[in-house]
This record gives C-alpha cells, sequence and structure tokens, in this order.
C-alpha cells in the first residue's frame, strides 16, 4: 500500500456529556402537551405558589370569628422561542447524512446553555430578533456581602414565601466559592448540586452572572438568583430543512440549520441578589 503524507479522515469521536445546568433541576424538558402549544406556549395554574398558613384554637373558650379563605394562586405561562444551531460545510465534503448528524450533535450540547440564556438575560434586540430574559421580572434583595449570606438570604426568601420546590441559579464560576464555603452538597451521583437544606443549585453555562436591569458583573460582585420551580417544554422534533435546497451549487458549499422549539415557565416567583465574590467566610469542615 502507498504511503502518503495527507492525514486521514476519520470520523469525530463521541461528543461529551452535557454539561450540569438547569436539565439537570429543572422539570423537564417534557414533551409540549398539545401540538398547538408548540406555536402558542403554554399557561396553567399552580398548585406550589400560595403561601398563607393559618392556624385556630380548638381549646375552651369557644371559637368565634371566620375561618379565612386562600385565593387561588396566579397562573403562570410559557412563551415559545426557538433555538438554532448551523453548520456550514465546503472544504471537506461530508454526506448529507453526516451533515444532519453534526447538527443534531450541536443541538443536544447546546439546547441546554439556550435555554439557560433565555431564564437569565435573554438576547438583546437586533440579534436573532431579540428575547426577554424571564429574570428580568426579579425583584432585588438587599446585597450580601459574601456568598454565605446570599444563600442565606435565598433560601429565607423562598421560605417566607412559602415556595415549594425552589432554586438557586448562579454562573459556573460561583460554584468554587460556595465550595469554599462548604455550601454544596451532592447527590445524584454528582447530577444534582445543593445546600444543606436540599435546594439545588443550577449553575448554568448559559447564565450572564448580570442584575435584573443588565446590572454588569464586575472584578468583585455579580447577582444570583432564587426561583420557584421551573417547568420545560420541548418540541421532541429538531427541524432541519433539506439540504440540497440550502446548498450553494456554484461553491458547493453547504448552509445547514437546526431549529428546535423550547417553553419555560417559573412559578411562583424570582428574586435577585448582588454577591460579593471572596473566601474569607469559609469555614473549617467537619
Amino acid at each position: 500500500m502507498p504511503l502518503t503524507n495527507a492525514p486521514y479522515l476519520i470520523n469525530p469521536p463521541p461528543p461529551p456529556p452535557r454539561p450540569y445546568g438547569i436539565f439537570d433541576v429543572a422539570l423537564g424538558p417534557m414533551a409540549f402537551p398539545e401540538p398547538n402549544s408548540v406555536g402558542s406556549g403554554v399557561i396553567y395554574v399552580p398548585d406550589t405558589c400560595q403561601d398563607d398558613v393559618y392556624l385556630w384554637d380548638i381549646q375552651c373558650p369557644p371559637v368565634t370569628g371566620s375561618k379565612t379563605f386562600s385565593a387561588i394562586e396566579s397562573p403562570v405561562s410559557g412563551a415559545p422561542f426557538g433555538v438554532l444551531t448551523s453548520y456550514t460545510c465546503g472544504s471537506i465534503g461530508y454526506s448529507f447524512d453526516e451533515v444532519r448528524q453534526r447538527l443534531v450533535t450541536r443541538m443536544q450540547l447546546r439546547e441546554q446553555r439556550a435555554v439557560e440564556k433565555r431564564i437569565w438575560q435573554g438576547q438583546a434586540i437586533g440579534a436573532g430578533g431579540g428575547i426577554a430574559g424571564l429574570f428580568q421580572s426579579a425583584t432585588t434583595l438587599t446585597a450580601a456581602s459574601c456568598a454565605t449570606e446570599a444563600v442565606e438570604v435565598l433560601e429565607q426568601t423562598l421560605a417566607d414565601n412559602g415556595v415549594v420546590g425552589g432554586m438557586i441559579h448562579a454562573r459556573p464560576g460561583m460554584a468554587a466559592h460556595l465550595e469554599t464555603a462548604h455550601l454544596i452538597q451532592y447527590a445524584n451521583n454528582g447530577r444534582r448540586l445543593q445546600t444543606c437544606l436540599g435546594t439545588p443549585y443550577v449553575f448554568g453555562q448559559g447564565y450572564a452572572g448580570t442584575g435584573p436591569t443588565g446590572q454588569a458583573v464586575t472584578t468583585d460582585t455579580e447577582y444570583m438568583y432564587a426561583t420557584g420551580r421551573v417547568l420545560i417544554w420541548e418540541d421532541a422534533q429538531i427541524l432541519i430543512p433539506p439540504l440540497g435546497e440550502t446548498m450553494d451549487r456554484t461553491t458547493n458549499q453547504i448552509y445547514a440549520t437546526a431549529e428546535k422549539v423550547f417553553a419555560v415557565a417559573i412559578e411562583c416567583g424570582i428574586w435577585a441578589i448582588e454577591v460579593t465574590r471572596n473566601c474569607t467566610t469559609a469555614g473549617v469542615p467537619a
């Protein structure tokens, strides 16, 4: 067999696992409940957000007055949005099946980051049409001087509001500060990171660390958030237009895209806190 200096083209190695993020903590991604909801989104009345608790004395003297009835929870909704990945191929020839598989792989590796971006900061107008981040509606709490105080305030806020199934959101870099302060516990073989009370953390690669009105991350501070449950719906179909129709036959260049529709809803409320990053409050592990 003749030898050649040209490298031999092989298939790429298997892709790495999806990084830890919102898909590990949220309810979902799950299928849209009806075909029409892919285009119109979803709305429902939750059972987890009414925080009223009442007590009454059953001892003597006889009870007077009347019992109080709680109102029904406010509806929550999730508007549909699209996630797009693309692939351009020209200098190295691939079959349509190979290009299609590469598009699917890119979608599987990047869709979680896109959903996290939708949740936190959205996308600015002019960059693909623009879409607001869901965290822009957050209630801002008093700033925290360290990571320990931030977790304390966020968990207490969830408790004060009677939130069941709440979670804490932060950029991946905050995990080092929380770990230094011994604020992370591991469950589910490392696919769930949580506080000592079991409140899960979401360290999202798509999270920006910015405040509700776009306050920038600085060398000393960034934002963390607490929310109720996050629910994610996804369309089972990844739409890939026929590759033969997106090919520039004058250059044999393939311009391929893959699109997938998601919707996200957040129950019970969203709270933001600015935190100063430091390691000075770390204790000594037991």
